[in-house]
């Protein structure tokens, strides 16, 4: 499944599964016409992340056009799908504690796809209200988060290499939005980055339980593969390093091109690829677009697909995060 950016609403959603929007005040999740809408509060200008599936394997197009598209809302989660894809996701209101909120829902949003015959995960977004402000424990709500996430994990026996490639940052306001991307057949490579420590190994000092993602995954078949990038930050080892914008950036850079490189031994075709879609968080409105010139100098790409989303990110310290997707065809 792949994304589309536009400022205006999209007026035709016949093909789409989700479309997600940023900017505003409400938070709000429906399902109309077979697609489902997600609506997060953020800075204004509003952006319209449209998701349409895209076929890795020879026949999936033929499949999909006989299937019929379903989508529905179930027990608060909202879901469509068509073929082989499903998109669902959440809206959580906030509470002064988020963890076991968090892990309920996580259990059924995870229980909900694999009913609908979509157990394959392979990308996650999490944003979170406040995310760097501390709960009614002084806990870090991130931390917080993080806890219930891995709960849910475990107890849907989703292993630690089997987490699927995400991404964490923060809302304006408000509670936790979650949603997922899920294939039927295809189960995605998890690709970790050798310049990093797994996040679900980082130490204790970053919470009761380890963030519970993977650094990239791989969707291949014999048509194409795509490689999603997780949200990518200045991080070496599990430590944040570089206090200034262009430090962190070129840690970051490093970062997303050793991934790229790992995925590529597994994977020889990903050695070529074309960005398909950079997604850009900064902390700072003033840094925006010296940061998307920047990643598109580097990664090439579209300024339409390379969107500046202004947030706070999961470290205090951190003033940059990068999400990707690459594709070889």
């Amino acid at each position: 499944m792949l994304p589309c950016y536009s400022h205006e609403r999209p007026k035709n959603t016949q093909k789409m599964l989700a479309v997600v929007r940023y900017g505003g005040e409400e938070a709000t999740l429906s399902v109309e016409d077979g697609c489902v809408w997600m609506y997060l509060p953020g800075p204004k200008p509003a952006r319209y992340e449209c998701w349409q599936a895209a076929a890795i394997t020879s026949g999936e197009d033929e499949k999909r056009a006989e299937d019929e598209r379903q989508a529905g809302l179930d027990d608060g989660i909202g879901w469509s799908c068509a073929g082989d894809v499903l998109f669902a996701g959440f809206w959580l209101d906030d509470q002064p504690e988020l963890s076991e909120a968090v892990k309920r829902r996580y259990e059924a949003l995870i229980t909900l796809c694999r009913a609908k015959g979509f157990g394959h995960f392979y990308r996650m977004w999490n944003y979170l209200g406040a995310i760097n402000a501390d709960n009614a424990q002084g806990e870090e709500r991130y931390r917080d988060f993080c806890y219930g996430r891995s709960q849910a994990f475990e107890a849907m026996g989703v292993s630690l290499t089997d987490l699927p490639a995400a991404t964490g940052i923060g809302l304006s306001t408000g509670g936790v939005a979650v949603y997922v991307l899920a294939h039927r057949e295809t189960s995605g490579v998890n690709i970790e980055n050798p310049r990093q420590l797994p996040a679900y190994r980082y130490p204790r000092c970053y919470g009761r339980r380890s963030p519970s993602f993977a650094r990239g995954t791989v969707m291949a078949g014999d048509q194409q593969a795509v490689l999603y990038v997780s949200g990518t930050a200045s991080i070496i080892g599990h430590e944040t390093v570089g206090q200034t914008l262009a430090e962190q950036q070129a840690v970051m850079v490093e970062n997303i091109q050793t991934l790229q490189k790992t995925a590529s031994e597994r994977f020889p075709e990903l050695a070529s690829v074309t960005c398909q879609s950079l997604k850009i968080y900064v902390r700072h409105a003033k840094d925006s677009a010296l940061i998307q010139a920047a990643m598109l100098d580097i990664f090439g790409g579209t300024v339409k697909q390379s969107p500046v989303f202004i947030a706070d990110i999961c470290r205090k310290e951190l003033l940059v995060e990068v999400e990707a997707m690459f594709i070889h065809k």
